[in-house]
């Protein structure tokens, strides 16, 4: 098996109020799609409970740097207490969700991710090597570049929900709103 290198561990964001979940997939997809990189979705779960819905969402997405090195972007989102609310937003009432949801963002390195140099113990040994000395900058501004995509994606989710943090539900629709 390859090498794979935890760059960046658990980056956690909070988010308690009225969102649209749609927009938010189509948010992150859109974001990765602009950068060429390709998903995999690991795991999709959704319960329904007396104070709103719970629902996990974790996903993958890969990139090939190199025929040697590839970038493993992991965000799994935990939403809790999802319930439909009403917002009107620019003078038209919109159905979304409010709830609290929880996002974890890991960035991992993953080097000889075709196992090359697997099939006997001196090429591993060979590898380790190559990776620690020889290569260090090469993979050190991977690892760098990882950091800084997954601090972009977080600094955007914060602009994603700082969007939504000046609407609140309403009960009752005004005479304006359609």
């Amino acid at each position: 098996m390859g090498d794979v290198r935890i760059i960046v561990d658990h980056m956690k964001l909070e988010y308690s109020g009225v969102f649209d979940t749609k927009a938010l997939f189509k948010f992150i997809g859109s974001w990765f799609n602009q950068r060429q990189i390709q998903k995999r979705e690991s795991k999709n779960f959704e319960q329904t409970l007396a104070d709103g819905k719970y629902i996990e969402y974790e996903i993958a997405y890969w990139k090939k740097m190199s025929d040697y090195h590839r970038f493993i972007y992991k965000i799994r989102a935990l939403f809790s207490g999802l319930k439909k609310v009403e917002i009107v937003q620019d003078g038209k009432k919109v159905k979304v969700m409010q709830g609290k949801v929880i996002f974890y963002l890991d960035g991992y390195v993953e080097h000889d991710y075709e196992h090359r140099w697997e099939w006997a113990p001196m090429l591993q040994f060979f590898r380790v090597m190559f990776d620690k000395f020889i290569y260090k900058y090469y993979t050190e501004r991977f690892e760098q570049r990882i950091t800084f995509d997954m601090h972009d994606l977080y600094d955007e989710l914060e602009r994603f929900f700082n969007m939504y943090r000046h609407y609140r539900p309403v009960s009752k629709v005004p005479h304006f709103a359609n």
